[in-house]
């Protein structure tokens, strides 16, 4: 019984085909002398009636099943309007982040009014663990030539090593071959900072080297660039020592930090001319 309850539909769509083919038998002549037939015409007209409502609510059935509904449609439009309002949200948020890194970048040129710099934005990144060759999007049509100091306000990123029309290369300070002669700001003692010192194989900062013996380094004290050897502008903001060697002299001084996150890096400025010296 309730397997036949189940097949309703067929089971009425199957009754209305035999009343429509009997009552088409029967009134296929609509001028037919029969005596029973205004009889039978009465008899019928409820069937037909019925006929008719059943026809007609099961069209409107198969309407709002296969013909999308008013309601619908709607929907389908309040989603297209939400999906454009997610994107435009999200479009914004992103020129906000990106307008916030280029006014750091623009307060930082203005506080070091005899830098010119060229803004870049970083368009790839060599894939190893290091991240020890960038590319920016400023080339030789912007003034770019090879050797010129990349930096950020957050610290230096490397040196110019590749130059096309509008793009670079950039060696970065995790190069293990790239040197920067560097200064103590507190003690004005000079050395050389380079390499990568890691714990656990975590890169935790870069290596000091050839400091004077008699040098009163301490944790905390900031290195800037000398501006020995041509290459990088002085004064510019390397790192702070976080560790000093006590144990005498060994591979290195002191381990100074590396602040720039090069993994998540997206724009920066390439030095393209100093008007003098930064102190």
């Amino acid at each position: 019984m309730r397997k036949l309850w189940k097949n309703r539909p067929m089971w009425i769509a199957l009754i209305a085909i035999i009343l429509l083919i009997v009552l088409a038998a029967f009134t296929a002549n609509g001028r037919s002398g029969w005596p029973g037939d205004g009889l039978f015409r009465n008899a019928a007209a409820p069937v037909a009636e019925f006929l008719h409502t059943l026809e007609r609510d099961v069209g409107a059935f198969f309407t709002r099943v296969f013909a999308p509904s008013e309601i619908q449609e709607e929907n389908a439009r309040l989603k297209e309007t939400i999906l454009e309002q997610e994107q435009r949200l999200a479009l914004l948020d992103e020129t906000e982040k990106e307008n916030a890194r280029l006014s750091e970048l623009l307060n930082f040129a203005e506080e070091n009014p005899n830098m010119r710099f060229v803004t870049a934005s970083v368009i790839g990144r060599d894939s190893n663990p290091y991240i020890d060759v960038i590319t920016l999007n400023a080339g030789s049509r912007s003034g770019v030539t090879e050797k010129m100091a990349v930096i950020t306000p957050d610290g230096m990123v490397g040196r110019v090593s590749e130059v096309g029309p509008n793009w670079c290369r950039v060696k970065t300070m995790c190069d293990e071959k790239l040197r920067v002669s560097v200064i103590v700001q507190r003690t004005r003692d000079e050395g050389m900072l380079g390499g990568l010192y890691e714990v656990d194989g975590a890169v935790v900062g870069t290596m000091l080297y050839f400091l004077s013996g008699n040098a009163d380094l301490r944790v905390g004290d900031t290195i800037r660039t000398s501006g020995i050897g041509g290459f990088f502008p002085k004064g510019l903001y390397v790192g702070t020592v976080i560790a000093v060697n006590t144990e005498g002299r060994g591979t290195h001084d002191a381990i100074v930090s590396m602040d720039v996150d090069f993994a998540h890096l997206e724009n920066a400025l390439i030095v393209v001319g100093v008007d003098e010296a930064v102190r």
